[in-house]
């Protein structure tokens, strides 16, 4: 199939065009040419062939004689290029085919016959008709046969030029552009300068293009070599991120999950809830409390910081609350184009340690109540934000006869025992603490003695309740004694507050031994017989 976009063939029509519009140029100038040179070629034939009888005709002319003049006449008229001839003279005159030629329209040329020896004298005149259409249709004839000759020619001359330029020009580079066609980039490959060509335009060509290809194929190798290390990078890096334990998360702005890791995945599944696409911005829905957590993230985002965070999440299971440790990196592309790295670590375990430790600091390991560690940071926080509370010092009458005669395991059980009535008959919002030994403390809310009475009758109730150890008959019963003071009628201050219930306190333990009943004294009362006593 012929490729009429091909070099070849545009050049081909090319030089067939200029050959054609050459060739049509110079066959009309030459045909131009040759007519004119025939035209003028006839009338010298006529005028040499006049020369040739011109003597008979002088002659005849001057000795008068017929037969002379007529051979002289028809000699002229035997000729192709003339139609008809007359002489004329004074004393004679012949003409051959005039009629004719007078038919014709055709205009003579004259001659005039001289004196044989007087030259410069006139004797006669000699007319001859040119065959004008002889002439032209010979002088057209001979045009065409040239113009043949000369198309003939420029064909020829056109056809060996094409086939000079095919096998010189064009072949060689058909042979070039198959072969780089054929060429794989990259490879070691290369063009073959095609015979003859080596020092011409065809040849540089090929050259150029081989130090081309060689220039392709190092940057392919650099290429190839630059993309194996980032093949083995990107395995490590994938290798590392899959397999790490702290769950990663790479996310678009709009909040759609771009990478993933496993431990992310399960840690997901951890809470209960469902793996898909995405969970909102910043994994807003994962979180309880999501307006806190993205306000810190966008704080620090403005800075151009990271942000971190302890965060709890949400959770469909029924197990343990799932605390993270959140680290958030905003990160920008190239292309402007705004991405977030989640970090998220399972403190779970650290936040229930924790917890046992602050259980451990503020709570009492036997009672399980609070201890005096955990009962002053409750006052000191009461105390902080204003509330008015009643702090109810007690301590166990009999407790170290049961130590002395039953040893510390019975003594540990009446601890426990006297804790849970603590708890029992308290009210919702007050707090039993154990705040050392044998000596415990209520924080009750509480403004006035008599709301502090009716509950302590329902502890004292509580506590006297008897015990048996060692299947003995007779039980033990342990008693309690009181001494409450007022925040802040009795005192703003905390030391100078337990001061003062334990001042009460002892002074009830006093009024016990002359008054069972009497277990309890408010600090204030004791307050006033001192400064009675005093």
């Amino acid at each position: 199939m012929i490729n009429v976009q091909g070099l070849g063939f545009r050049f081909s029509l090319f030089l067939i065009a200029a050959a054609m519009i050459v060739v049509f140029t110079t066959a009309e100038f030459f045909y131009r040419v040759t007519y004119e040179n025939e035209i003028s070629e006839a009338n010298s034939d006529i005028e040499e062939l006049y020369q040739t009888v011109g003597a008979t005709a002088s002659i005849a002319a001057f000795l008068e004689d017929e037969d002379l003049a007529t051979e002289a006449i028809n000699g002229l008229v035997k000729t192709d290029k003339i139609l008809a001839a007359s002489i004329k003279s004074e004393a004679l005159y012949y003409q051959a085919n005039v009629t004719e030629a007078i038919n014709k329209n055709t205009k003579p040329r004259v001659f005039v016959v001289r004196h044989p020896f007087m030259p410069e004298e006139a004797l006669a005149e000699v007319n001859v008709y040119p065959n004008f259409e002889y002439i032209i249709h010979q002088a057209e004839k001979t045009s065409t046969d040239n113009n043949y000759s000369l198309y003939a020619e420029a064909l020829i001359v056109g056809i060996v030029a094409l086939v000079i330029t095919y096998y010189i020009i064009i072949s060689p580079m058909l042979r070039v552009g198959r072969s780089l066609h054929e060429i794989k980039p990259g490879t070691s490959q290369r063009l073959r300068t095609p015979k003859y060509h080596s020092r011409s335009e065809i040849g540089k060509l090929v050259y150029d293009t081989n130090q081309l290809l060689t220039k392709v194929e190092e940057q392919f190798t650099q290429e190839r070599q630059l993309r194996e290390e980032i093949e083995f990078l990107e395995k490590r890096f994938r290798m590392l991120f899959e397999n790490a334990k702290t769950a990663t998360v790479l996310m678009a702005e709009n909040g759609a999950i771009e990478l993933r890791n496993d431990a992310f995945n399960d840690l997901v599944v951890k809470t209960g809830l469902g793996i898909k696409q995405g969970y909102g911005e910043l994994l807003d829905e994962l979180f309880e409390t999501p307006v806190a957590m993205k306000s810190a993230l966008k704080e620090a985002f403005a800075r151009n910081e990271f942000a971190t965070g302890e965060y709890k999440l949400k959770s469909s299971a029924n197990d343990s609350a799932i605390w993270v440790q959140l680290i958030a990196s905003p990160l920008l592309t190239e292309e402007g184009e705004r991405y977030y790295q989640l970090t998220l670590n399972d403190i779970s375990s650290r936040r229930q340690e924790l917890q046992k430790l602050a259980l451990q600091a503020d709570f009492d390991a036997l009672t399980g109540i609070y201890n005096r560690n955990g009962g002053e940071k409750l006052i000191a926080k009461l105390m902080r934000k204003e509330h008015q509370f009643a702090l109810a010092l007690i301590d166990l009458n009999g407790f170290k006869a049961v130590n002395d005669i039953y040893g510390h395991d019975a003594g540990d059980e009446v601890l426990i025992f006297v804790a849970e009535q603590l708890k029992e008959k308290i009210r919702k919002n007050d707090v039993a603490i154990r705040w050392g030994g044998d000596e415990f403390m209520l924080l009750l809310q509480a403004d006035d003695e008599a709301s502090v009475k009716r509950v302590m009758e329902k502890v004292n109730a509580g506590i006297k309740q008897p015990f048996y150890f060692n299947d003995e008959s007779k039980p033990t019963v342990v008693s309690m004694s009181v001494g409450v003071a007022f925040y802040p009628q009795t005192s703003r201050n905390l030391h100078a507050l337990i001061k003062l219930a334990d001042m009460a306190m002892y002074k009830a333990k006093q009024n016990k031994i002359a008054s069972p009943d009497d277990y309890l004294i408010f600090a204030n009362q004791c307050r006033l017989d001192d400064e009675d006593m005093s």
